[in-house]
């Protein structure tokens, strides 16, 4: 009997420190739907580092030809971001969330986009992120373009 308590008062001590760890930690959907998504809507083009700074050090990349590549917050936000404002490319809104909750560490989104050029065309893509918490943080860890319809997007 006297190990059974020792266990459970392990088990119970484990489970509040986890739970102080994740208490200052937003909510998932909250953290994509009013953090991350504002900043490709209002002035992206001032936002590259806060941008930047949502995605892992390292973010595995899914292609659609099924090749997996590893790719750096600069090679996933920057540098392209510069060619897609050289393109006449101007903002993204984003129309559509779709989040499962994984576990308590894990989140997966599917995000549809609406993506305006100074043309005055636009153009909708559609995304899947799978988050991680790091240190207390959120922070994108793949990525991979999907088809929106074939997701119910």
């Amino acid at each position: 009997m006297r190990h059974f308590s020792l266990l459970l008062s392990s088990l119970l001590f484990a489970t509040v420190v986890h739970a102080a760890e994740t208490a200052d930690v937003p909510d998932p959907y909250d953290w994509y739907l009013e953090s991350y998504g504002p900043l490709w809507l209002n002035s992206p083009e001032n936002n590259v580092q806060k941008l930047m700074g949502y995605y892992a050090n390292k973010v595995s990349v899914h292609e659609n030809d099924g090749s997996i590549s590893i790719a750096s917050q600069k090679d996933l936000i920057e540098t392209p971001m510069a060619g897609w404002f050289e393109e006449g490319w101007l903002t993204a809104e984003l129309t559509e969330l779709k989040m499962d909750r994984i576990n308590t560490t894990t989140s997966s989104y599917k995000a549809k986009w609406l993506d305006r050029y100074k043309s005055g065309e636009t153009e909708v893509s559609c995304g899947w992120y799978l988050a991680d918490l790091i240190d207390g943080n959120w922070a994108f860890t793949a990525y991979a373009d999907i088809d929106c319809e074939a997701h119910g997007l």
